[in-house]
């Protein structure tokens, strides 16, 4: 017959009940952990919400604005990855494939198109905190058309393909926000007073 080992009384492991003991409770069932990312922290401020602050004081007809509360800022910001530039810093090389979409937080950066572009496209364009960089990326894998710099020291999120993916398994109703917005701005770009505005945010 089976021995059952000393160890169990009433159906609980020992280890167990020295930490119940202690006062500390064992780890939960992976079920219960969320495996897709990183806990979202409960700060009040992170480079996200202050994205978010920035993107609501722009005027632009471009401008990005995704309806999003602050929770869903820390949780897109779980996905991203933060970082600091310095000036003269190439962010996108025309003519490589990259399908990552680029938040700017702080600093400013300078975009110039193929001059192949149509005309609206094709105008240099200074980004300012609250605007994205890349949103075409979310539905073309064609390679750049633009080069991109920063001016100054700049702080960037970066939502690349794989968390971008993650993202939509995980949060879907954020990631079809972020689409739907950065549409919006792909369409405002191509609107006549867009075109006309020689410092277009995107």
């Amino acid at each position: 017959m089976f021995n059952t080992p000393t160890e169990v009384r009433n159906g609980i492991p020992a280890s167990v009940d020295r930490l119940l003991a202690a006062g500390e409770m064992p780890l939960r069932f992976p079920a219960d952990l969320d495996l897709c990312r990183d806990r979202v922290p409960a700060a009040k401020d992170c480079a996200a919400t202050r994205f978010a602050a920035e993107a609501r004081k722009l005027t632009s007809r471009n401008a990005f604005r995704p309806v999003l509360v602050a929770a869903d800022w820390r949780t897109l910001a779980s996905f991203c990855i933060e970082k600091r530039l310095p000036p003269d810093y190439r962010v996108v090389i025309r003519g490589r494939a990259d399908r990552t979409l680029r938040f700017v937080v702080e600093g400013s950066l300078w975009q110039v198109s193929d001059a192949s572009t149509p005309a609206a496209a094709g105008q240099p364009r200074l980004l300012l905190p609250g605007t994205i960089l890349g949103e075409d990326t979310l539905f073309s894998d064609a390679p750049a058309d633009v080069d991109v710099r920063t001016l100054e020291d700049s702080l960037i999120l970066e939502l690349s393909l794989p968390r971008q993916r993650e993202l939509n398994a995980a949060f879907p109703a954020i990631a079809f926000e972020l689409l739907r917005a950065a549409g919006a701005v792909i369409a405002a770009r191509g609107h006549p007073a867009a075109a006309r505005e020689h410092l277009a945010t995107n």
